[in-house]
């Protein structure tokens, strides 16, 4: 929760389409907002995702928006719930969603390492999730530890949020911030630095955020975009991460995407069964922790 500012689009109090009254802001993002509000017709909470104001006549931003609406068509309990996008009388865009209530796994990352036996179920929970978005050909492209919650507190109950950039990888299907790096370096694969991405990416970005989370820190890849690229190629350092979760961040980050797990299904079946034979058996100095979209030219 953050305190309001006098210039935020909404305001606690203020009632949107004669149902949702907001409640706080939850966030605030590089192209959108995001607002706790309460239906008063069900009592219901859900969360508000609003395009910043500057962006609002921006067609690409506006398409996007109704993309990542369409994504409500994934139904499992480890992919937060969309539900539709409505405009203001005066033109503003947000997307309604389900409000997720617990921490974020960046702010678990602030508090310092975690478990590998929580990591462990929260690595088999986001990748429930991931195998059902694959299954439609949507790849999240920006898995972090922003981007999961785990509602209530429980690893158990993980949830991935935020498909503001997910790849539709559908026949004939566009993605409107166009085929160029779109993620967090961070947690990035390194063919995502140029552009390329399918659902081995999502991957590594699952195993890059359980090592950071188990480390309390977020990887250092270098003070300028060269050195990133350069880092990217080199696999993570695991030293002293335990037996089965050394051995599953291995093979979920080789940096050959080649050589990771090829989907969710063989990082589930190891998590089963970690004994089980080889994986093929189952620009500026970068802000390492923002999520960069370059659009295409």
């Amino acid at each position: 929760m953050l305190e309001s500012r006098p210039g935020d689009l909404f305001q606690p109090g203020d009632l949107l389409n004669n149902t949702y009254r907001i409640e706080c802001l939850l966030g605030r993002g590089g192209t959108s907002d995001v607002y706790k509000a309460r239906s008063e017709i069900s009592g219901n909470l859900v969360a508000l995702k609003v395009l910043k104001q500057e962006l609002a006549a921006n067609e690409d931003f506006t398409v996007l928006m109704a993309r990542e609406e369409n994504i409500r068509e994934i139904r499992h309990a480890a992919v937060v719930r969309y539900s539709e996008n409505h405009r203001t009388p005066d033109g503003h865009i947000y997307l309604l969603m389900d409000y997720v209530d617990g921490p974020g796994l960046d702010k678990r990352l602030k508090q310092g390492p975690m478990p590998a036996e929580d990591l462990l179920v929260i690595c088999r929970r986001v990748a429930q999730g991931l195998q059902a978005a694959h299954a439609r050909n949507i790849v999240h492209r920006d898995l972090s530890p922003d981007n999961i919650i785990l509602r209530g507190g429980d690893p158990a109950e993980a949830v991935i949020i935020d498909f503001g950039i997910a790849k539709d990888t559908n026949p004939g299907a566009q993605t409107i911030v166009g085929n160029e790096f779109a993620g967090k370096y961070s947690y990035a694969a390194p063919e995502q630095m140029s552009g390329d991405t399918d659902a081995r990416s999502d991957i590594y970005s699952l195993g890059a955020l359980l090592l950071a989370n188990f480390r309390g820190a977020a990887p250092k890849l270098g003070a300028n975009p060269m050195e990133v690229v350069e880092n990217k190629q080199k696999p993570l350092d695991t030293d002293g991460v335990p037996e089965p979760l050394k051995s599953l961040i291995d093979r979920m980050c080789a940096p050959d995407p080649d050589d990771r797990f090829q989907n969710a299904g063989e990082v589930l079946a190891f998590l089963d069964n970690p004994d089980s034979g080889s994986l093929g058996d189952v620009l500026d100095t970068p802000n390492e922790d923002a999520t960069i979209i370059v659009p295409q030219t």
